[in-house]
């Protein structure tokens, strides 16, 4: 089983979403998003393993009934959840179904899963790690974004480690941007990509932004993408 890694509390920085940011084996800050279906029940993307007070309060939400790993990467903590979790389903991307399956079966691709469950699905051609962008509406009104690894900002971890690691393998400047290693390692098509991050910031009323690695936006989202877009030429 994987080891329990630093993390900090289960919250709610907007109505309707809960996240946690926890660490990655290595000096890299990771974070999980959680929502509700409409039946109740919790949406879990990019899953973290919390401490024993952590998963009681995620409990205490409803019963996680997906386990949504993002794309090829971000499946540390998967297996775990369905152990805790074993009624929940395992999706992921159709692109990314093989890579996740070497390491925990996939019971049904993302796409085939989001509409009833209150989700939009949103492409983002042009990667290869077959991710993929959801569109959550929030109980206030307007809707949220929940994206993995295509866009991120500039939250290294304190230490010489998360310096290093920020200014080797982020190099994210301003709002929002596409990490170095991101665009090194995941980039096919240029174009595509930065045409599928416009398309993102024309989603009406967007009101929150969850990313995997960085701190989340809660103002100016749609100009944030944007800007982060452009970084791509």
């Amino acid at each position: 089983m994987q080891k329990l890694l630093p993390h900090g509390e289960l919250q709610a920085p907007v109505d309707g979403l809960w996240m946690v940011t926890g660490m990655c084996p290595f000096p890299l800050r990771r974070s999980m998003t959680v929502w509700r279906a409409p039946d109740g029940s919790l949406i879990a993307h990019s899953v973290i393993r919390m401490n024993d007070e952590g998963m009681a309060r995620l409990d205490a939400l409803g019963p996680v009934s997906i386990i949504l790993v993002p794309h090829t990467g971000h499946r540390l903590d998967a297996r775990f959840y369905k152990e805790r979790y074993p009624k929940a389903r395992v999706v992921a991307p159709a692109a990314a179904r093989a890579k996740v399956e070497e390491i925990i079966p996939v019971e049904s691709n993302v796409e085939d899963e989001m509409g009833a469950l209150g989700a939009k699905v949103h492409a983002l051609p042009g990667w290869k790690h077959g991710e993929l962008a959801y569109q959550v509406p929030l109980p206030a009104g307007g809707n949220a974004l929940v994206v993995g690894d295509t866009l991120a900002n500039n939250d290294p971890p304190p230490g010489l480690g998360g310096w290093l690691m920020g200014k080797t393998a982020g190099g994210v400047k301003g709002r929002l941007g596409t990490a170095r290693i991101v665009r090194t390692m995941l980039l096919a098509d240029r174009a595509a990509a930065r045409a599928g991050l416009e398309r993102l910031a024309e989603i009406a009323d967007l009101r929150f932004l969850s990313i995997a690695h960085g701190r989340p936006l809660d103002s100016e989202v749609a100009a944030a993408i944007t800007e982060a877009a452009a970084t791509l030429g």
